[in-house]
């Protein structure tokens, strides 16, 4: 009987609402502490006595375990397929069940790795802020390699390091080099996935000097993933850039890379965020149908990261039986997910003396108004600017629309996916989120025998839909206000995954309201309420857009 066919033939006889990866846990505990009782596995493992027990009979039949004093220990054909299959050849026993056993001593190891390999460290290129690269501290490093110890997804793993500037990749290949101090081979292997050239570079020198298991791949993950990646690993690390985008985009990428099954484990970082932002991003956890084991506020330490109070918060995610991937690995994805990206921003300003206008901002000739006025005007020298509106003027008065709504009417859909609640609240989830818009609540009906109504409130206004499946047919509502959302790639969006093949729609500018575009404060007043007067007017510039007719409705087929 091949190694692995034991835990498939205990998982399928006993009856476990866990993945078989506890199985696995089982004969892990009884390698480090055998002979252990069923009380003592039940209450390490988080499992029922009489699970415990079914388990012990199976493997008991098998020729696996074997009743010992004080309770059930491997038989020699038992240590023998947990040395094999499970990668515990070779391994420094005492030193593995030391840091599994305890955080205290995981800490205090971390921090004694870290002063032994901190000059390897110390090679990693500098950071591209452009690509949300923040390199944690040589000790958060090793805290997370010895995490993935503590949750026993180490040793004789496959394990992939999604975006590696952090080179926890390098951490947990000097963990492995402790832990396996003979000449035996390492059975776990380490695959770096990589945009950033000189990462890749710097971790092949380094795993070639050390002799570590690593392997490194130039791939971005906005492109279309490569078929050869899928479904080869057991575990995962990533810190993906700090949006709503990129999180999704990296969750999506990690579950295609993982093999199809439940109990793997995804050790995810984050920044630290708002409340509302971390409720965003468990609802992200949860459309991909992947369980929080775990969660550590100020796990992660980072260098020069004071945006994020050089603290990041480490979720241990689960893949479940409604694990899947929301974005497909054959498409694109969007190119804005880093936070550089999401903040692309230019201003106007004219001199005041000759008329001369300029731009200013991100990829500006200036970046700054600084700038500008150390330059002074290239046409007169003058160095007083006045920053333009978006409509060009200065001290007009502006007529400016509320809100945009696009009424879309889908024709000639997948009947199947119109019938299928639980997809369309995925397609509109991700629509709101393509959009730019920030998800407030959702509600989804199904109807009997046939048809769905849903809607998605966002704080910029609302998505509804109502399908007909019988008639292929699914009438979308898009409301948004601010022009910081984008309701036309929601639009895209929904088109593409709802099959349509005709389309008509109206686009409306809603509420049109005039505005002053100059403030005046009185002297008298608290600096705390003009900082509210200004910041209410801020907000209302948002929808500094050229007026539009409410009548100026076009309808057009596609």
């Amino acid at each position: 009987m091949q190694y692995m066919d034991y835990i498939d033939k205990i998982f399928k006889t006993v009856s476990i609402k866990d993945s078989r990866r506890i199985i696995e846990l089982y004969f892990q505990e009884l390698y480090c502490c055998a002979p252990l009782s069923n009380k003592a596995l039940s209450q390490k493992l988080l499992l029922p006595v009489p699970i415990v027990t079914a388990i012990k009979n199976e493997g008991i039949k098998l020729g696996i375990l074997e009743q010992c004093g004080g309770g059930v220990g491997l038989t020699h054909n038992g240590k023998d397929y947990v040395e094999q299959a499970l990668g515990f050849k070779g391994i420094d026993l005492c030193l593995y069940r030391r840091l599994a056993e305890s955080e205290q001593a995981r800490d205090a190891y971390a921090d004694a790795l870290s002063e032994k390999y901190r000059a390897a460290f110390d090679e990693r290129p500098v950071v591209d802020v452009a690509l949300d690269q923040a390199q944690c501290t040589v000790q958060t490093a090793f805290r997370r390699a010895l995490l993935c110890l503590a949750n026993g997804t180490l040793t004789g793993r496959q394990i992939v390091c999604m975006g590696d500037d952090d080179f926890v990749s390098l951490a947990i290949g000097f963990l492995l080099k402790e832990l396996y101090p003979g000449p035996s081979i390492c059975p776990t292997h380490i695959h770096v996935l990589e945009m950033d050239g000189r990462y890749i570079e710097c971790l092949n020198r380094l795993s070639e000097r050390f002799s570590l298991p690593i392997s490194c791949e130039q791939v971005d993950l906005r492109m279309p993933l490569p078929p050869h990646l899928c479904g080869r690993f057991d575990c995962l690390f990533t810190d993906p850039p700090y949006t709503q985008e990129g999180a999704s985009l990296f969750l999506s990428r990690a579950i295609s890379v993982l093999k199809e099954e439940s109990g793997l484990r995804i050790f995810f970082s984050f920044g630290n965020k708002s409340a509302t932002e971390v409720y965003f991003l468990q609802k992200c956890f949860q459309l991909h149908g992947l369980a929080i084991k775990d969660m550590f506020t100020r796990f992660n330490e980072y260098m020069g990261a004071s945006l994020l109070g050089n603290k990041g918060q480490l979720f241990v995610l689960e893949t479940t039986e409604r694990t899947r991937a929301l974005f497909p690995l054959e498409k694109r994805g969007r190119d804005d997910i880093y936070t550089a990206d999401r903040n692309l921003r230019q201003n106007r300003y004219r001199c005041r003396q000759c008329g001369k206008v300029y731009a200013v901002g991100k990829e500006a000739e200036y970046q700054t108004i600084r700038e500008l006025k150390k330059q002074g005007c290239s046409v007169c020298g003058a160095t007083v600017f006045d920053r333009l509106h978006k409509n060009g003027n200065t001290d007009k008065k502006q007529y400016l629309p509320l809100g945009h709504h696009i009424l879309a009417d889908f024709y000639n859909c997948d009947p199947e996916k119109l019938d299928d609640v639980e997809q369309i609240r995925i397609f509109m989830h991700e629509a709101a989120v393509s959009a730019g818009a920030t998800i407030v609540q959702e509600n989804f009906h199904k109807y009997a025998p046939i048809g769905v109504s849903g809607v998605v409130v966002i704080q910029e206004s609302h998505l509804t839909i109502h399908t007909w499946p019988e008639c292929g047919y699914a009438a979308v509502d898009l409301f948004t206000c601010g022009t910081n959302v984008r309701p036309w790639t929601a639009f895209d969006y929904l088109q593409e995954q709802l099959g349509c093949a005709k389309v008509e729609y109206s686009d409306l500018m809603r509420g049109a309201y005039e505005r002053p575009s100059l403030l005046r404060y009185s002297e008298t007043e608290q600096p705390a309420m003009r900082r509210k007067k200004r910041q209410r007017y801020d907000a209302s510039s948002k929808w500094n857009r050229r007026a539009r007719s409410l009548t100026d409705c076009s309808v057009l087929s596609k």
